[in-house]
């Protein structure tokens, strides 16, 4: 099992960053997940998927690719992944140049786990469509694995048209492609590429979920959850029962403002990876 660490709702502080993610290195977390959101208004239509309510723009949202560059050059081996990155108000150009060179720059150590979004408020607000969010989706993932696989890209689509269009440097290994959601159509498309990110769901909503994503990727696609119970013997093997790859942990929920507190996020970590360092 892979223990990720959770970098949610936390501020710019450059000193916190780098403590928190050479000690996640040290205890032997796998890596840090990180998501995204970039401006949102007061006034909203949309309500969050899973907590049905609006999201508070005054919630501390990092921007995870400059965050991860930062722990990615204080570590060597901690991973890092977007979880998720929200593709529905971004150019796939952008970010198949920011994604791979992030990749170059750790090694290979990032994963694009992204999304066409579910805030339909910021979408708009950031100038595209939330409309044509789930088609715009699915050719940028074509086009940025074009732009990362090709020296001249090409691409005729609904949204997208260009004839020979390169990005350079191209990432020397192209990063894995996760899907975040919980729709059917969402499942389809985590089978298509490296695998799946799923939020804090239940274990018995997860059997079906997972047991459809094995079915439609022959097995093959990764699959990683945001944990919903405190770190057991039990609650691990069920997990892997599942075929899970990796679980997000969040040590200090409740427990650290986003302000400060580096002491008790660094002993939460600590108590936490207690559990994957017993033998």
């Amino acid at each position: 099992m892979e223990y990720w660490l959770a970098w949610f709702h936390e501020n710019n502080n450059g000193d916190h960053v780098k403590a928190i993610a050479r000690e996640a290195q040290a205890l032997g977390y796998t890596g840090v997940a990180l998501p995204d959101h970039v401006a949102l208004p007061k006034q909203q239509q949309s309500r969050h998927p899973i907590q049905g309510i609006p999201y508070d723009p005054g919630i501390p949202n990092i921007e995870p690719i400059t965050t991860a560059a930062v722990m990615g050059a204080v570590t060597d081996t901690l991973r890092f992944m977007t979880y998720a990155y929200v593709m529905g108000m971004r150019d796939p150009f952008t970010v198949a140049k920011q994604s791979a060179a992030l990749a170059d720059l750790t090694d290979n150590r990032f994963a694009l786990g992204i999304t066409p979004g579910w805030n339909t408020d910021e979408i708009a607000l950031l100038g595209h469509d939330p409309k044509t969010r789930g088609a715009r989706f699915v050719e940028s993932i074509e086009v940025i694995k074009g732009l990362w696989r090709n020296d001249l890209f090409s691409f005729e689509g609904e949204h997208y048209r260009f004839q020979d269009v390169g990005i350079a440097p191209r990432p020397a290994t192209a990063p894995d492609i996760y899907i975040g959601g919980n729709s059917p159509i969402a499942i389809r498309r985590a089978a298509a590429n490296r695998g799946w990110i799923g939020m804090n769901h239940p274990l018995d909503e997860l059997e079906d979920l997972l047991g459809t994503l094995d079915e439609m990727s022959g097995g093959r696609a990764q699959k990683y959850v945001i944990a919903t119970e405190r770190l057991s013997d039990d609650y691990v093997r069920r997990l892997e029962r599942l075929g899970i790859r990796g679980v997000v942990l969040m040590p200090w929920a409740n427990q650290a403002p986003p302000a400060g507190g580096l002491d008790i996020k660094l002993e939460a970590m600590w108590k936490t990876a207690a559990f994957w360092r017993r033998g």
